[in-house]
């Protein structure tokens, strides 16, 4: 039983700390400063969406909407996280892209933060990011999902234009720490949240 409890502990204290490692944010005003960029941040090694000018590139295989249809392309990113986005830990239910309830104070504070005085009028990209378990294609397919369903819950909830979100699914390629145990896995499954300049 000490175990157990020493494990639980043990993954909730990792979690926080790798949650300040990679830039995940809990609050409208902390989403709306990391996407402002009005506090400098660490840069987090993982990428961004294209257009970044950065060194280090990779291109990587996603899916997006555009004009109602799935569109699968191949992207060129930087290797680091642009500075302005922002990791939301929003969960889903397994093999699903239906949001979790206990998620729906972090996407409430999504939600003021797109409508707050900062951000009000900006165009930002939801990205869905998966863990390794399952296909790859399927992965791609289900984070895109997932990204659909923050952006519809922003949408029905607040009063943010379609037109403001794209939404891309990144699946499995951009893990922000190897995807070799339970902790990771849960760090790698994301939103991220991108103003796009």
């Amino acid at each position: 039983m000490k175990i157990i409890i020493v494990s639980i502990i043990f993954l909730s204290i990792s979690f926080n700390v790798h949650s300040g490692d990679f830039n995940f944010e809990t609050s409208a005003e902390g989403i709306a400063t990391a996407l402002t960029n009005q506090k400098s941040k660490k840069r987090v090694k993982t990428r961004g969406l294209k257009g970044i000018n950065v060194k280090k590139t990779r291109s990587i295989k996603v899916v997006g909407e555009e004009k109602g249809l799935v569109v699968e392309k191949t992207v060129l990113i930087p290797s680091d996280q642009t500075d302005r986005s922002v990791n939301l830990k929003i969960e889903f239910d397994v093999d699903s892209s239906a949001i979790r309830s206990d998620s729906f104070a972090l996407l409430d504070e999504l939600g003021k933060a797109l409508t707050g005085a900062k951000l009000a009028g900006k165009d930002l990209a939801i990205i869905g990011h998966t863990d390794s378990d399952g296909d790859v294609n399927y992965n791609l397919k289900l984070s895109l999902s997932r990204a659909v369903s923050v952006k519809t819950y922003l949408t029905t909830n607040f009063q943010i234009e379609a037109y403001r979100l794209t939404v891309f699914g990144y699946g499995e390629s951009l893990p922000l720490v190897p995807d070799n145990n339970t902790g990771n896995k849960q760090l790698n499954r994301r939103v991220e949240i991108t103003l796009k300049e």
